[in-house]
């Protein structure tokens, strides 16, 4: 169960350094639509050629941001493909439905408190 909150853990930091990523690229001047989507397209290494992708490399701040994106998402995704087989290796079948369970609760409540749906129920 420890390899399961390990993996959320990964999940939490992957959204939060997407979240800094979109704020550093705020600063360099980008539109804060433009900085998320560029953010997001870099930490998973989609790499979509656009007019925007070609602005934010135009800059040596925006290419630094980039490229610790890029090697972040790189080890994030290492990481939680790693620590989602740890967490499902030597569980009978009972256990790995279990466990997916508590994933699949902690990936819902976590999207859930990062796109501010918790704010929003809570505040009425």
């Amino acid at each position: 169960m420890i390899a399961i909150f390990s993996l959320l853990l990964v999940i939490v930091l992957s959204l939060l350094i997407v979240r800094i990523g979109t704020i550093a690229l705020t600063m360099t001047g980008l539109t804060e639509e433009v900085a998320r989507f560029q953010a997001l397209s870099a930490f998973s290494g989609a790499g979509f050629t656009t007019d925007e992708a070609e602005q934010v490399v135009a800059g040596p701040a925006r290419r630094r941001i980039i490229g610790m994106l890029i090697r972040a998402g790189s080890v994030g995704i290492v990481t939680a493909i790693s620590t989602l087989m740890l967490s499902m290796i030597g569980a009978e079948r009972g256990a790995t439905m279990d466990r997916l369970g508590v994933l699949l609760l902690g990936v819902i409540v976590i999207f859930a408190l990062g796109s501010g749906c918790i704010d929003c129920c809570c505040s009425a």
